[in-house]
């Protein structure tokens, strides 16, 4: 199994950037401890797109650090093309049988130059029907439905901490479920749902960042 995750750390994530950071390595420990072989590409972006890790084999420890603003259309598009690029670049026998693309944000796109939607949508549905990619993207709130814009399954969870830990719990145990099956009987998606619940009525309002 491979995994990509795509994370925000633009400056509205500032308000949740400890329920967030707590999630996003939660998630890491439990696919880690699983069996059967994982590796894990782990990008971050705001108005700038940077790798923390890059077809990893073992857990990192990740350190969200919000700042700038939502560059998310160059990010989503540049990964996809680098992560098909790390997967084409192994020997056939050890390609991963199934590859988990994860997106979340908590605000709208707004600094992107390189790609456009269109192209990023037309990446996604040939990604899942030739190679049959898991696509899950997660977004706060509205934002959330950028994420079916680009063909992507999409969840919305509140801008509260309670929301940004109950997103990441909601990924993990889906993935987990989804690497439970075998390579043949796992469907094209994760089973998150489209409203991820929280009970924590002290909610932040979206910035605009």
């Amino acid at each position: 199994t491979h995994i990509t995750l795509v994370v925000d750390r633009s400056g509205s994530m500032a308000s949740v950037v400890d329920e967030a950071q707590s999630g996003i390595n939660a998630l890491l420990e439990d696919q880690f401890a699983l069996p059967g072989l994982l590796t894990v590409t782990l990008v971050e972006f705001d108005s700038d797109i940077e790798t923390v890790t890059r077809m990893s084999k073992t857990p990192v420890h990740y350190v969200l650090e919000p700042r700038g603003m939502t560059r998310l259309l160059d990010a989503v598009g540049g990964e996809l093309d680098a992560t098909k690029a790390d997967i084409k670049a192994l020997p056939k026998g050890r390609r991963p049988d199934r590859v988990m693309f994860v997106v979340a944000t908590d605000g709208d796109e707004n600094s992107s130059t390189d790609y456009t939607l269109e192209q990023v949508r037309r990446t996604v549905e040939s990604r899942r029907a030739k190679q049959s990619w898991i696509f899950q993207f997660i977004g706060a709130g509205d934002s959330a439905w950028q994420g079916a814009s680009m063909g992507m399954q999409s969840a919305s969870f509140s801008h509260s901490r309670a929301g940004a830990r109950a997103s990441w719990g909601a990924v993990s145990l889906a993935m987990v479920e989804s690497r439970a099956m075998a390579p043949g009987d796992v469907e094209a998606r994760l089973s998150v749902p489209t409203f991820i619940e929280d009970a924590d009525p002290n909610r932040v309002e979206d910035a605009e960042v």
